[in-house]
């Protein structure tokens, strides 16, 4: 099981300094989710859990083509994004939301509001994005606040932070 997540979390890594280049990470850990289909511990099989989270289905996702805009927001918020918030926030910014709208189009594509692959993402980014945007401008903000509504409906009240910042 450790080995499992230590590949995912190194192929995370990998995504955010190459478009999509964690996925050799994430084949060795759909290895040893095939190699664990027989494991008695829930988790490795398709239909272990509820609604398809499990560690079985989120290393499928991060390897569907289907899913690719997720990953190649990761590279692109972070390059494009973070890396250039302390010289060029505005910018950087506009970066962000431009790469929001990756996950957007793959929300739009497979809505499913329990998806693991994006609920992962958006539990680990919506509160620095939320602390980002806060200090946008006021049409920004309207744009991302939309965008995450959309791709994140369990926290729309969290995003409505971004909007009632001054």
């Amino acid at each position: 099981m450790l080995g499992y997540y230590a590949y995912i979390i190194i192929g995370f890594d990998y995504d955010s300094f190459s478009p999509l280049g964690g996925t050799e990470f994430f084949q060795v850990a759909e290895k040893i989710v095939t190699n664990a289909q027989n494991a008695p511990e829930a988790g490795w099989k398709p239909y272990d859990g509820s609604r398809n989270k499990n560690r079985y289905w989120l290393v499928k996702n991060l390897l569907d083509k289907q899913y690719e805009g997720i990953r190649r927001f990761i590279y692109d918020y972070d390059i494009n994004g973070l890396d250039k918030m302390e010289s060029r926030a505005s910018e950087a910014r506009t970066s962000m939301v431009e790469s929001l709208k990756l996950i957007q189009e793959v929300y739009r594509r497979r809505p499913d509001p329990y998806m693991y692959l994006i609920e992962i993402i958006m539990e680990a980014k919506s509160d620095e994005l939320i602390n980002i945007f806060t200090g946008a401008f006021a049409e920004e903000k309207g744009r991302v606040v939309e965008i995450l509504n959309e791709i994140d409906p369990a926290n729309k009240t969290k995003y409505q932070k971004i909007i009632a910042a001054g």
